[in-house]
């Protein structure tokens, strides 16, 4: 059970709603789920802030009752002991962990040796990068629209990420040589260029256009301080901000955190009652028999009609596809990233966007349009020079026909699924793909001439898989120059009948996003 599904089968079962009985009963959740951080009173607050959230979404009328009852139980350390032995826990079972693939690092020893002699020279710097500021305006003072948008169409920095085509070419054909230098490497170390870069960015921006928080604070500039500290390249040197990143966490309060989280969100519609009450028919069941015969009872035949229910089509076709993959225990096999490609993602995501016309999703490490035009928008190339490329993802949403190659959404997968802590699950969410989807985000908005109403409901999608596991995330510019980057519980594919409801929220989160991508295609 993820976070959120334990949160509100809690609270909606219990007239009396206790924050500490919830931690202890749902001690496997918390101890699973973000943040990851350290320091317990961190952990204290972010989940105290979900709980309070969630009861105020379902007992609003009790609501104020259980917000005493909260505070009462955190108020002078009272949890202290609890997270502490979270944390201790935690600790353990990644030393568990290491231990286990401890006999790895010898091998990985030997790779990087071979890695240095195989590799070129220059081949170790591919990697560096720097992440750009694009703007995406809200001013928190008195400015004119128009002096709005004429104080941030000028505004563009370079990219981390500055490779050309025979680099990529390069990075993709020494991939297996370098790939134990990479994981042993880990984040990309910011060089004097990098933070000068990173620094030119922040001072080109105007102060009265940047994000203020109630408390005073502004957001620009904490990322700003923060960015200065840190040895590694991180998703706040592109001025991309993640509520559930442990830095963020860490940095700002649990109000200005709150402030930030729920600052102007865009509007989606929400899910029709007809495939609320489809998906409903669903809850419960783990025969995998009463689950086929409830498919076959609601097939259309002659009477489809793809504009009423295409939706309810999908959710046939995803449902009656993971029957047969439970039926025939392909799911507990040790399958490759294609397979599961294939196989899975193509039929849950995919096949979900088949009534859009003006979308396609294209896979095969497709690189993103977005991000080459920011890099070539102000880039000097010498005679012959090759035109810069942009990231590699493992599928794109792109709009199709002759006209702009707008794009909405990107993904990132991998083979298999170890835990949170898994290094393309940690690099791919937390620097890879948020960057991806600002470019798009800044593209779209640039597209919309920065109207301040209008990009306030644009965002962008994104998927990470890996394995059977899946997290949706979106990015979207609330105020200032900042990107935030918002993201799902983590979701899993069930692989027995026990576990069936899971898919229902996956399906339900895909269509979710398919709505938001609908209204941003309407906007842009």
């Amino acid at each position: 059970m993820n976070r959120t599904l334990a949160l509100v089968s809690y609270i909606e079962d219990n007239t009396q709603c206790s924050y500490t009985e919830f931690l202890n009963l749902n001690r496997n959740v918390v101890l699973s789920s973000q943040p990851f951080s350290k320091e317990w009173n961190v952990l204290d607050l972010t989940w105290a802030r979900r709980f309070l959230k969630k009861a105020k979404e379902l007992k609003e009328y009790d609501y104020a009752t259980i917000e005493k009852e909260v505070k009462k139980q955190c108020a002078n350390k009272g949890l202290q002991n609890y997270w502490e032995t979270i944390i201790y826990e935690r600790e353990k079972m990644e030393a568990q962990r290491a231990h286990l693939t401890g006999s790895m690092r010898v091998y990985s020893k030997v790779a990087e040796r071979n890695s240095e002699i195989l590799s070129s020279e220059d081949y170790s710097n591919i990697f560096s990068s720097n992440a750009s500021v694009s703007p995406g305006i809200e001013p928190e003072t008195d400015v004119s629209e128009n002096e709005e948008d004429s104080g941030i169409s000028n505004l563009d920095t370079p990219d981390h990420e500055e490779t050309n085509d025979d680099q990529e070419i390069k990075e993709k054909t020494n991939y297996k040589a370098n790939m134990f230098k990479e994981n042993k490497k880990g984040p990309v170390r910011m060089s004097e260029e990098n933070r000068e870069e990173f620094m030119r960015a922040y001072k080109e921006m105007d102060k009265k256009y940047m994000w203020k928080l109630s408390s005073g604070r502004i957001v620009e500039e904490e990322l700003y301080k923060l960015g200065l500290e840190q040895e590694f390249e991180h998703a706040i040197h592109s001025f991309i901000l993640d509520v559930e990143d442990e830095l963020i966490m860490d940095h700002f309060t649990g109000r200005e955190l709150e402030e930030i989280g729920s600052a102007t969100i865009p509007e989606v519609p929400e899910l029709s009652n007809e495939i609320d009450g489809f998906l409903g028919k669903f809850l419960g069941k783990t025969n995998l028999n009463e689950i086929r015969q409830t498919i076959k009872e609601s097939m259309f035949g002659n009477d489809y009609n793809r504009e009423k229910h295409h939706d309810i089509d999908y959710i046939c076709l995803a449902l009656y596809s993971l029957v047969r993959e439970i039926e025939n225990g392909n799911l507990k096999n040790t399958n490759l990233e294609n397979w599961y490609n294939c196989h899975i993602w193509n039929i849950i995501f995919d096949q979900a966007f088949g009534d859009i016309k003006a979308v396609a999703v294209v896979r095969g490490e497709s690189t993103s349009i977005s991000t080459a035009i920011r890099k070539n928008k102000k880039a000097k190339r010498k005679a012959g020079e090759r035109r810069k490329i942009g990231r590699r993802g493992d599928w794109i949403l792109r709009a199709v026909g002759n006209g702009n190659k707008d794009e909405f959404g990107a993904g990132e997968a991998g083979k298999d699924w170890t835990d949170k802590f898994g290094t393309k699950y940690l690099k791919e969410i937390g620097l890879k793909l948020p960057k991806t989807l600002k470019d798009m985000l800044m593209n779209l908005m640039e597209r919309i001439n920065w109207i301040k109403e209008v990009r306030k409901n644009i965002q962008t999608v994104g998927i990470i898989h890996e394995g059977l596991m899946m997290s949706l995330v979106y990015a979207d510019n609330p105020k200032g120059y900042i990107c935030r980057f918002r993201r799902s519980d983590l979701m899993e594919v069930p692989d027995t009948a026990e576990k069936f409801d899971s898919i229902l929220m996956i399906l339900a989160s895909v269509l979710n996003a398919k709505s938001a991508i609908r209204e941003t295609i309407k906007i842009a």
